[in-house]
């Protein structure tokens, strides 16, 4: 299960994953297959996700990293709200041993919603809080990955 507690940044589990690590593990990855790290960005107000954005093969693409949980992903473009997921089996072999790599299957798997008396019911398989999923409704998220890798503000 991808949605649990808190994976939105919002009243969920205190503990979050260790972005100094993640760092190390990107730099050492990265490193290791020839590549180079273009820049690192933290997290912030709106945005709950870790931004790697990383040169493989001549290649630019994005290493993200939920606040929350370590799922770790990889996109072609970051835009807030409109993150293009990639697949990618070098860097998925080399992430896996140190955190959850999702799939662009899994973050693009659309959101089944009910609408119940002014409530939302999400229900796709989920622990997601009441503050989840009223900012699901105000920002009219539409798949798994709008939730895990947010651009809420």
């Amino acid at each position: 299960m991808i949605l649990l507690n808190g994976v939105s940044g919002f009243n969920g589990p205190n503990p979050k994953t260790d972005g100094e690590y993640f760092k190390k593990i990107c730099y050492s990855v990265i490193q290791n297959i020839d590549g180079n790290v273009m820049s690192f960005c933290e997290p912030g107000v709106a945005r709950h996700y870790y931004i790697v954005k990383v040169e493989v093969s001549e290649l630019k693409l994005y290493i993200l990293l939920n606040l929350i949980y370590p799922f770790v992903t990889f996109a072609s473009s970051v835009d807030p709200g409109n993150i293009r997921f990639i697949q990618h089996e070098k860097l998925t072999a080399e992430f896996s041993p140190f955190y959850r790599v999702l799939s662009p299957t899994e973050l693009n798997e659309p959101l089944v919603i009910r609408d119940r008396k002014g409530r939302i019911i999400v229900e796709n398989k989920n622990e997601l809080n009441d503050a989840e999923l009223g900012l699901i409704k105000y920002f009219n998220s539409k798949t798994v990955g709008d939730i895990v890798f947010n651009y809420w503000d």
